[in-house]
């Protein structure tokens, strides 16, 4: 997701869905009403973090089951602990709010940008 605001009110005027953003768009994106500078909308690129689960996987050989045929099957002969993806989650404090405003269960233009003493984004607020 990323986030567009105006860095003199705070106030969200646009967002892009998703949680994967290809290099171009998070560099060449901007939404901004008509009546407000280019150089006064700020831009926040929500950082996500793979999650992974731990799941066993049958260990599968080919083996010969009847000699006069030479008919083989495959046979389970153990299990693995493999590592597998088990989706994203945003990778800040505010994560549950973030979650919301995806799931539509809060609306993000009721919040604004809450901005650290370098401007970066560290919140949002009511």
């Amino acid at each position: 997701m990323i986030i567009f605001y105006n860095k003199k009110t705070r106030k969200i005027v646009g967002t892009v869905e998703g949680r994967v953003h290809d290099d171009d768009m998070i560099k060449n994106s901007m939404i901004k009403p008509s009546n407000v500078k280019k150089a006064d909308i700020g831009k926040y690129v929500v950082p996500f973090r793979t999650d992974y689960k731990i799941i066993e996987e049958p260990i599968i050989e080919k083996r010969i089951v009847d000699k006069k045929t030479l008919r083989v099957e495959d046979v389970v002969v153990g299990k693995k602990k493999v590592k597998v993806s088990a989706g994203m989650s945003p990778h800040v404090p505010f994560a549950d709010l973030i979650l919301d405003f995806e799931k539509g269960r809060k609306s993000i233009y009721g919040y604004k940008a809450k901005l650290g003493k370098k401007g970066e984004v560290i919140g949002f607020t009511k």
